[in-house]
Order: structure tokens, then sequence, then C-alpha cells
């Protein structure tokens, strides 16, 4: 058999492999290289390049002061109407104009008399306000006013017994609550006692030396007691329910009665306000028949639309929209956004009722932000309330533009420039955050 000869490799070959081995070190090196530059770019530039943010809220145009509702205190039958939906009125002009003679409602509440709704009202003011005496006027009728400090002492009796059945009911719940733990530290002690017993039991029970029935005895006995226990924490469960209750009945007492008063109130003023129209004279009432436009603006929401219809106390009659005020969009904010949003940041309104194409950002501010949220009515969602006012440039934009109030809109709230590396670790920081402190 021939032994395996190595065979030569030529001097060319192996000098063309061995620079082949070199180029492609090169190139794995350059290779690698590039990539640490570009990976050093990214997040540099991740960490450099700010990226601004904003909240996104639906809104609408709307004047800066409050559209003017137009009603009349006494109400009355139309006599004449001089305006529609949609007129421009000046300052001053005649809108309306009610019949000069005494209305059913004015009739009605003239049967009242004036010193005892006086009465009433003070008595009201003093129950919505919680003091303990009445202020009544220096004018007042005695009886009228002596009548309306008797109701007001009766009332104030019986909130005060109901106030100290509602205390001892309290104290009654709270001192079961003693007994009850009273019973369970005696159950407790006898657990001690028992258990011990319990545990050498079942050792002695294991060897043979007691019987399954002495066993079983002991079980349950401990179970009773286990029982037990829980049966008494739950009395001291419902009983501090109980204290609950009446502490929430307690608070009630105040409430409702300031609401009752609150209500009453609003009536006896309402009452009063007649009184006193169906008092005046005749040159007094025919001059308030005649209702005017208190600014100029526009008409809008005209309730009454035929001569003889009836107006009734405080009710609306029409609205003015202000036509001189400057423009300010009012927004909603969500509640998961509203911590980002404070008086003074910078916006940009765009205006969903333009072409988008065309029609540039408008800019603005933030002026208004509410405290609390409300709700939508129809649908129930909770928002908080924005006001965002133009800058000069972008009002007389706006102005160019004839927005009318009720355009719909859409704000850009910047709240400020992130880096797009922030975008990508804050997430997984605030996790790490939770996971530690879970």
């Amino acid at each position: 058999m021939n032994a395996l000869v190595p065979i030569p490799v030529p001097t060319d070959v192996a000098v063309l492999a061995e620079t082949y081995d070199a180029s492609a070190r090169r190139r794995t090196r350059v290779a690698m290289w590039a990539a640490g530059l570009l990976a050093l770019i990214v997040i540099g530039g991740g960490a450099l390049v700010p990226i601004g943010g904003a909240v996104i809220a639906a809104a609408e145009v709307a004047p800066e002061g409050r559209v003017k509702r137009i009603a009349h205190p006494t109400g009355g039958v139309i006599a004449e109407i001089f305006v529609g939906d949609g007129d421009a009125v000046k300052e001053g002009a005649l809108l309306m104009r009610l019949d000069t003679s005494v209305s059913a409602v004015d009739a009605e509440s003239s049967t009242a008399s004036l010193e005892q709704l006086k009465a009433q009202r003070a008595r009201l003011s003093a129950e919505l306000e919680g003091r303990g005496t009445i202020s009544f006027p220096a004018d007042l009728d005695p009886e009228a006013a002596a009548a309306e400090q008797r109701r007001f002492a009766l009332g104030r009796d019986e909130r005060a017994s109901l106030l100290a059945q509602l205390a001892e009911r309290i104290n009654q719940s709270r001192r079961q609550i003693d007994g009850f733990n009273v019973q369970i530290g005696a159950l407790r002690k006898q657990q001690d006692l028992i258990l011990p017993e319990l545990a050498q039991l079942r050792e002695l029970k294991a060897k043979g030396y007691v019987t399954i029935r002495r066993l079983n005895e002991m079980e349950r006995t401990a179970i009773e007691l286990e029982g037990s226990i829980g049966a008494l924490q739950a009395n001291i469960a419902q009983a501090n329910a109980a204290i609950a209750q009446a502490q929430e009945q307690q608070v009630q007492v105040g409430q409702t009665a300031r609401a009752d008063a609150s209500a009453e109130l609003a009536q006896v003023n309402a009452a009063l306000n007649s009184q006193t129209v169906a008092s005046a004279d005749a040159g007094d009432r025919l001059d308030r028949s005649a209702i005017r436009a208190p600014v100029a603006g526009v008409v809008d929401k005209l309730a009454f639309a035929a001569i003889g219809e009836v107006v009734r106390p405080a009710e609306t009659i029409m609205e003015i929209v202000p036509q001189d005020d400057r423009l300010v969009f009012n927004g909603a904010v969500s509640p998961g956004d509203i911590d980002r949003v404070r008086v003074g940041q910078p916006v940009r309104v765009r205006l969903s009722a333009f072409n988008q194409a065309t029609t540039p950002e408008l800019e603005g501010k933030v002026i208004f932000v509410s405290a609390d949220p409300v709700s939508n009515p129809d649908t129930g969602v909770r928002f908080f309330r924005v006001r965002v006012a133009l800058t000069p440039t972008s009002q007389k934009t706006a102005n160019a533009l004839k927005l009318v109030s009720g355009m719909p809109g859409e704000l850009l709230i910047e709240t400020g420039s992130r880096s797009m590396l922030s975008y990508i670790t804050k997430p997984l920081m605030d996790q790490f955050a939770r996971a530690f402190r879970n």
C-alpha cells in the first residue's frame, strides 16, 4: 500500500488564497465599523432630534362674550314681534313688545302678600346659609316676621331631633362593636387553650393512645370557635356599615335642608319679583313691555313666532349672539390628556369646515382650563373644557374667513418637544418603575 504523500501547493495559489482572506477580513471590519457608525448615528439622532408633541381636542367657534339670553321678569302676552332668526340688530334695537295688560301669571302671583314674601325670603336665606338667626328687613311687618320665625324654629328643632337620633344610633352601633370585640377576645383565648391540646391529641391519636371520637370532639370545638369568631366579625362589619349609613344621613340632613331652602328661595324670589312688578304703576309696566337688544349681534333661537303667545316669567324668548366680540375656540380635552394642558400653552387650530390644503392653521394660546370635568348630556362622555384665544394675526385671518359661532375646529395644544429616543425608552422605563413598585 502506497503511503499518502501531500501534494505541494503552487506558490501563486497560496499567495492568492492569503490575499483573499486578508481582503475578506478587511471587508468584515469595514462592515462592522459601518454598522457601528450607523447605530451611533441612529441612537444619537434619536437622542438629539426633537419631535413636537400635542394634545388634540375637538372644538367649535364661539364669541368671547357669552351669548345673551333675552327674557322678561314678569312675562306677558306678545303684542308685536319685530325680528326673526338671523336678523342683525344694534344695541337698544326693539325686538318685541308685550301687551301692557296684567298677564295671568302676574294676576296669580299678586295674591301673595309682599310682606310675607319678604319674610319668607329672609327665613330661606338664613336656612340656606346655615345661620342660627334670621335677619329680617327693618321695615318688615312684625306679624309676617313672627310667622316665619316660628317656621324657622320648627324646622331647626326637627333637624336637631333627627341628628340626635342618628347620633344615638351611631353610639349604639359602637357599643355593639365593643361587645363583639370582647366576645372575640374571649373566643381567641379559648382557641389559645384548645389548639395546643388539639395538637397533642393528634399526636396521641397517631400513636393509638386516644380514640378518634375524642379527637373529633376537640376538632369540632375548634371549628365552632372559629365559626363564632367569624360570625362576630360579620356583626362588626354590619355595625360599621350602620355607622357609615347614619353618618351619611347626618350629612344629608343639612344638605337636604339647604337644597329645599334653595329651591323654595328661587320660587319665592320669582314670586316676589312678579309681585313687585304687579305693584308698579302703568307707566313702568309700559316701559318694561318693550324688549330691546342689550348688545349688537345676531338674533338666534327665537322661541315665539305668533302674536298672542304667552311668555312666562324668566322664560327665554331669544338669544343674541354678540357680533363684535373676539372669536375664541371652546374645546373638549379628554381626562387622560388634561394633565398636559395648562393656561398659556401655544395652540395650533385647524378649521374642519374649510379645505385643509388651502386654509392655513391658526395660532393661539390656552386662556382657560376648567377645574372639573363635565359630561356630554347626549353621550355621557366626560371631558374638560378649554378655551383658546387667537393671536392678533390669526384673528385677522379668522375675520377674513368669516368664521361664525358653532363652526367646528381641531385644537393641537402643543406640549413641548421630546427626542425620538424618549418615545422609545419612556414606556420601558415606566414599565420598569411600575414593576419595581409592585
